[in-house]
């Protein structure tokens, strides 16, 4: 092949090792020489000697070809006269990964790193698989490998916006982890922020009134575009966390009493067996009824059912209901004042909350509207078997418990608002035309989908034998039923109205000893005026303690947070997310979340120890280059 002579001075010139490289090569040759001088002969110095100041003399003067001619002649000296011996190179491993170790840990720490997004609790504003890179001089300067801050400015700590913390010190399970595989850490969390100390929070509609410390409305809990797309609500599980510090004794009836339940990882009652084998109740938390903490009253845990699970699971329930081809079952209103003995998930015989239970008939159209708002876990399909993504195929205590999906093409799936997709490599996702055969055609495959569609288990099949509910939620606003965070049924819709009708009815009839509360429209915690009631929320709202923060996931039904592990304390957050970087797409840049503030404290101080960093390694290396060689024994 042939080049003109212009190309070929661009090929020499490509070739050349440029100034930068040469003085890499010179100071690395220098201080070998400088380690093994004592082994050398005079010759052998010399000759080193001269080849050394040949080539700084080459850098100074910026003569690229001449240092790289050098450079190449110095390279081939030092292997013959400096050979690196095992040691050397081991020495030379241990410090570059040593440095590379200390620069990454300070840089990852305490300025940015990027991040696995490894479940859906954030979804649909993070996924699974995602990749975002997390600023850590948000709110202050993080101390390396603690939860400690050199400094903190909890100002900068906003409401609705999207943080990072560590577990560490916390009551979530299997927490621990491993840094660079390396130091023993915690795993890290992100959760949108709702809280912050001080504040009093009350929950209704799927939506979150406050007050802060002053008694100000914290109106942006619900006026951001970012709330309004997103449903909160107030407990992933009537009963909590449940602890049975004792065994069961002759003495509660082979029950374990008392049983302690928890919400926000708070205390909040007691339940026991009494020595005639009664359960009984007491609150823990300064209110009356359990159904009052911070808006409980307002939701109901829900499921769908077809006429036959109704009469085995509530025999009698469909005489006074119309005939349809499901029905909605709400659980409601829970109380320790009436509770049952039950056995749960852990095979535990013990007392639990009651709750009131309503009972609302579904025509074709709620139905339809149900499957158009639909949204699950990310979930695998393999040979008509269906399980949640994450899970392991292979562990037959799982195996066995996975749903059936016949007719489905094998492949990762999920809904969102109604629509499929199918999640491809990478965590791209595509979505599905309607015909598809995951897209529900039949009552029965939105009752699949709506009561397994998070959890991905059997057991949530409604049955006599299974108490599990799966984390699906009701609730009014402006007088609508909310289902799957979309009114399901308008204000005047005829079978919402035979359903308030029943609800007072049924309160009507039942006794002092059993009260029934209906489930209605309660109403937003507000005055007359429209202003928020602030003597309402500070009696029945939720206080976040000094020096805490309420974190809660975007996706309500697939997220542990501050619901199951209580408050996260100031010291463990780190930062937050700024950017998103995978996969492409419409969520591709920022994060729907409040802009953050860039000249703080936090990062003028990070970025300017990094520029001065920067600037005195340039400045030392430049200095070094000038300064003359010292070639003394």
């Amino acid at each position: 092949m042939l080049y003109s002579r212009t190309e070929m001075v661009a090929k020499k010139l490509a070739s050349l090792y440029t100034i930068r490289k040469s003085k890499q090569i010179l100071n690395q040759i220098y201080r070998t020489y400088r380690r093994k001088v004592s082994l050398l002969q005079p010759a052998e110095k010399e000759r080193l000697q001269t080849h050394m100041t040949s080539l700084r003399t080459a850098i100074l003067q910026k003569e690229a070809e001449t240092a790289h001619r050098m450079a190449s002649q110095l390279e081939e000296i030092s292997h013959k006269l400096l050979p690196k011996t095992a040691w050397d190179r081991v020495r030379n491993f241990l410090f570059a990964i040593g440095s590379a170790l200390i620069l990454a840990i300070a840089i990852r720490q305490s300025w940015f790193e990027p991040y696995s997004i490894p479940t859906g609790s954030m979804r649909p504003t993070l996924k699974e698989n995602d990749l975002l890179l997390v600023s850590k001089t948000d709110y202050g300067i993080n101390i390396p490998l603690t939860t400690s801050h050199l400094y903190f400015d909890p100002s900068l700590v906003q409401r609705g916006s999207i943080v990072v913390f560590t577990g560490k010190n916390m009551d979530i399970p299997d927490v621990d982890t491993m840094y660079f595989y390396l130091f023993p850490g915690k795993k890290m969390f992100v959760k949108r922020l709702i809280g912050k100390p001080g504040d009093i929070l009350y929950f209704y509609g799927g939506q979150i009134y406050g007050i802060n410390a002053q008694g100000e409305e914290l109106k942006e809990l619900r006026d951001p575009p970012w709330f309004q797309t997103l449903e909160h609500i107030p407990f992933i599980r009537f009963d909590g966390k449940v602890e049975t510090p004792t065994p069961p004794t002759p003495y509660t009836h082979g029950a374990f009493s008392p049983a302690v339940l928890y919400q926000m990882n708070i205390p909040v009652a007691k339940l026991s067996i009494n020595p005639l084998g009664k359960a009984t109740g007491e609150m823990l938390f300064p209110m009356s009824h359990y159904s009052d903490l911070w808006g409980f009253g307002n939701f109901a845990m829900a499921r769908l059912l077809n006429a036959k699970e109704m009469e085995a699971l509530h025999p009698g329930a469909l005489r006074d209901l119309s005939p349809a081809p499901l029905y909605l079952e709400l659980s409601h209103h829970p109380t320790i004042h009436n509770p049952q003995l039950v056995r749960d998930e852990q095979g535990r015989l013990r007392p639990d909350v009651g709750y009131s239970l309503s009972f609302l008939p579904l025509q074709g159209e709620q139905i339809d509207k149900i499957g158009k708002e639909l949204t699950t876990c990310r979930f695998v399909v393999k040979e008509g078997i269906g399980w949640r993504l994450g899970y392991d195929p292979k562990n037959f205590a799982y195996r066995s418990h996975f749903p059936k999906m016949a007719g489905i093409p094998d492949g990762t799936y999920e809904f969102q608002n109604g629509k499929a997709s199918r999640v491809l490599w990478g965590g791209i996702t595509q979505e599905l035309s309607e015909d598809h055969p995951i897209y529900p055609k039949t009552a029965e495959q939105v009752q699949f989908f709506y009561n397994l569609g998070v959890e991905f288990f059997d057991m949530y099949q409604p049955t006599k034998q299974s108490r599990a509910h799966p984390s699906r939620y009701a609730y009014f606003r402006d007088h609508k039923l909310y289902l799957l965070g979309a009114p399901i049924l308008e204000k005047d819709d005829p079978a919402l109205v035979r359903f308030l009708q029943r609800e007072y009815q049924k309160q009507s009839i039942a006794t002092s000893q059993r009260p029934y509360f209906p489930f209605d429209d309660a109403g937003p915690p507000l005055t007359k005026e429209g202003k928020i009631d602030v003597p309402y929320l500070k009696k029945y709202g939720l206080t976040i303690p000094d020096k805490m923060y309420l974190a809660l996931g975007d996706n309500h039904a697939m997220s542990a947070d501050s619901r199951a592990f209580g408050f996260v304390p100031q010291e463990n957050l780190r930062g937050g997310p700024s950017f998103l970087f995978w996969p492409p797409g419409g969520r591709w840049g920022r994060a729907p979340q409040p802009l953050q503030p860039h000249v703080t404290i936090p990062n003028t101080a990070v970025w300017g120890i990094a520029l001065l960093i920067g600037a005195g390694s340039s400045l030392y290396v430049r200095r070094k280059i000038l300064k003359p060689l010292n070639f003394k024994d």
